[in-house]
């Protein structure tokens, strides 16, 4: 998706800094080996930069202090590559696994917009995202396992390897932590001319076909998000993370008046996050636990509460982080205490580039 403008960047970025600083947690000292408490890197939309020594750098430098940190898995919220390259098959798999590989935890992997929907650009290739997404499935998600040399089980919604694989879940420590494939540029919905034919040699009927994969996909993604709240409350879990690519916030940020005036309009059936968003409001209003959503897309970082009530106020067991964006390599870490009231906290681990 386009990345906002600078001067709705600066905003948001103003805003975050204040939101941020208010929810960060500083750094804790208990380590992950410690029962009951997880730690956990949050990130995504990495690597993209066109010179190969400079990325080769930024992913040593990433890998090494992830590898430093005592880490139970981490989560990754897509984008694998930048929006302009090609979607190869070395591009968006094999380079991608030697990275996860590089990892001594676990991964999940949330797929985004770069690696599946947006390879119909004419700078992407021109590949068919709907082959796209196929690969991806066959690539990253044939067993019952997370990404990485030391994977941990999850529970696939479709058939490993076959039609929503890459939906998946796992409780530890009563958390439960869900990954979606709810990807940016409209949740792969086409429905002006511009989405289908900017920066593309798309046809009409290519335009439909991306339509009908929506159509098929986004009820199975709310039957995954509410299945997943259903299993937490049945488990009384503390908590649960739900993982997507997806800034389904965009380009909203916190006004007055703005939330009723200029955000929820925009939930009409040309939106693709609709029914994923409202979804995502009722399960979490009927869940006593805390909710954090992860995602990126935006490319800056930031800690918030979005979620707003119809009396104004921010829905209270609801938080969001958007992951650092692609002109950083840095990473969020990310302590899980069910037996806290927040349960998740978090500190940006920032490295220099």
């Amino acid at each position: 998706m386009p990345r906002p403008s600078r001067s709705i960047t600066l905003c948001a970025a103003l805003a975050a800094a204040v939101l941020s600083t208010a929810l960060l947690a500083p750094a804790h000292a208990q380590s992950a080996s410690d029962a009951g408490v997880l730690k956990v890197a949050l990130w995504g939309d990495e690597f993209y930069s066109k010179d190969p020594e400079e990325k080769a750098n930024w992913i040593d430098q990433t890998v090494a202090s992830m590898n430093a940190h005592d880490l139970d898995f981490t989560i990754f919220a897509g984008d694998t590559k930048s929006g302009s390259s090609e979607c190869t098959d070395q591009a968006i798999g094999a380079d991608v696994q030697a990275i996860f590989n590089r990892l001594d935890m676990p991964t999940l992997y949330a797929l985004g917009d770069n690696e599946w929907v947006d390879c119909h650009r004419t700078n992407n290739g021109s590949y068919d995202p709907v082959e796209r997404l196929s690969y991806l499935r066959k690539t990253f998600f044939t067993a019952a396992k997370s990404q990485g040399q030391n994977p941990i089980d999850v529970e696939r919604q479709g058939t490993p390897g076959e039609a929503y694989s890459e939906n998946s879940r796992f409780e530890r420590d009563n958390v439960m932590f869900v990954a979606l494939n709810v990807p940016g540029s409209n949740n792969n919905l086409v429905v002006t001319d511009k989405q289908c034919t900017k920066k593309s040699d798309r046809t009409q009927a290519d335009c439909d076909a991306a339509t009908a994969e929506y159509e098929a996909r986004n009820p199975k993604n709310v039957e995954w998000l509410k299945e997943s709240f259903a299993t937490a409350r049945e488990n009384n879990d503390a908590g649960i993370l739900i993982d997507i690519q997806a800034d389904i916030f965009f380009p909203f940020e916190l006004s007055d008046g703005g939330y009723e005036e200029d955000f929820l309009p925009t939930l009409d059936d040309k939106n693709g996050f609709t029914d994923f968003y409202k979804s995502l409001v009722e399960e979490t209003h009927n869940f006593e636990g805390q909710v954090l959503l992860v995602h990126g897309d935006s490319h800056y970082f930031k800690v918030d509460k979005p979620m707003i009530q119809p009396d104004g106020r921010s829905t209270a067991n609801f938080t969001r982080v958007e992951v650092f964006g692609s002109s950083d390599n840095s990473w969020v870490e990310m302590t899980v205490d069910p037996k806290s009231d927040a349960v998740f906290s978090f500190q940006p681990v920032v490295l220099k580039q």
